[in-house]
């Protein structure tokens, strides 16, 4: 991955963390009184935006501080093919995982009773299944 981009995501992080921020405090402000669920909605995303921001920070901030030749050597350890299929079984993993999670949940929230969130556990399930089929389908024909 090129450093540039990396440093591309993190200055976009940084960025979404400052207007969640200010969203979240804003309209914690302005909304007092109306409801507990949008008080704890909006601190939930005031909290986020404070950790995009930080992270975002450190990161960049992190970056700064480093050396151009440990920049370049950890953009050529990136780019080595067994870190490459490291990361790929890694995602791999973790799509099984979401996706057992997933149906798990579902049948779980419908064994609760709660109809609407184990539905949107399904559709979320197809969502991800829909993905990865188009995702196969797509690279297979480029190969």
């Amino acid at each position: 991955m090129n450093m540039k981009i990396v440093k591309r995501y993190w200055q976009i992080l940084f960025l979404v963390g400052i207007i969640s921020l200010i969203f979240g405090a804003v309209s914690h402000k302005h909304m007092t009184g109306i409801s507990p669920n949008i008080s704890m909605l909006n601190g939930m995303i005031t909290g986020a935006g404070f950790a995009f921001t930080a992270v975002g920070a450190i990161k960049l901030l992190r970056n700064k501080r480093i050396p151009s030749e440990k920049l370049k050597a950890k953009e050529i350890e990136l780019k080595d093919e067994r870190n490459i299929e490291l990361m790929r079984i890694s995602l791999s993993i973790s799509s099984t995982t979401a996706s057992l999670l997933f149906a798990i949940l579902a049948f779980v929230f419908i064994g609760m009773d709660y109809i609407i969130p184990g539905l949107i556990c399904i559709v979320a399930l197809y969502i991800q299944l829909a993905s990865l089929f188009i995702a196969h389908k797509y690279y297979n024909s480029k190969i």
